[in-house]
């Protein structure tokens, strides 16, 4: 009887913490300022540093640095990522209950935030023997959703879309000289990258993450990392 008291006392206790918030926070209060890096495992491991500060309403600014590498035959290059992003997001309640169709009203809750950034992103790659500093700047894309409980365990999907810097072997037109082995490409098509991000909420101020990322162009990557929130 006393073991059946304490799993009922221990399940409300559960129960009402998760309702109130562990950090006293609501369940959809997603936070847009971040200061965070992570571990990247692609073609060649690197580190993510990135920086997101709230704005006024419903904005946010985002700057990222990604620094991994490149392998072409027996050289490996570094590559280097700089993004600046404007985004804004909204709940899903908020979007749906402003429409209305034929008199109809929708009440949904917020049970998740929509967003979107728009930016631009320079690429640089470099080795001990090849340098590369030319101006690539491209513009950058995401759209996305947001759910789960800012109290504990959030998720993420979106979509990622920008044109990518690739290095190539030099063709060397016949009949000329040319001291140039490699070249910086630009891929023709846009590059459409799509990612699932799971975070977990340590406390108030400090969470861990985990991505994955695929792409039409690069290897496939995933992210292990750690976050200040404020």
């Amino acid at each position: 009887m006393k073991k059946l008291s304490f799993l009922l006392i221990a399940s409300f206790s559960f129960l009402t913490i998760a309702d109130e918030g562990r950090f006293g926070r609501e369940t959809n209060d997603y936070q847009y300022t971040s200061l965070g890096f992570s571990y990247i495992s692609a073609e060649d491991d690197g580190i993510a540093l990135m920086a997101s500060l709230a704005l006024p309403g419903p904005l946010y600014g985002v700057f990222e640095r990604r620094a991994d590498g490149v392998d072409l035959d027996s050289e490996t290059y570094d590559k280097v990522v700089n993004s600046f992003r404007v985004g804004a997001h909204a709940g899903i309640g908020d979007i749906l209950n402003s429409i209305s169709t034929k008199g109809v009203t929708f009440s949904v809750e917020n049970f998740l935030d929509v967003y979107a950034e728009v930016g631009v992103k320079s690429t640089s790659l470099e080795n001990d023997i090849n340098k590369f500093s030319e101006d690539d700047t491209q513009a950058n894309v995401i759209a996305g959703v947001r759910f789960g409980d800012s109290n504990a365990w959030e998720g993420k999907l979106f979509a990622d879309f920008s044109k990518e810097t690739e290095i190539q072997q030099f063709q060397c037109p016949e009949g000329e000289i040319c001291t140039q082995e490699i070249s910086f490409v630009l891929n023709d098509e846009t590059d459409r990258k799509f990612g699932a991000e799971a975070v977990f909420n340590i406390s108030k101020h400090t969470a861990i993450n985990f991505k994955v990322i695929s792409s039409d162009v690069l290897d496939s990557s995933f992210e292990l990392g750690f976050r200040l929130t404020f």
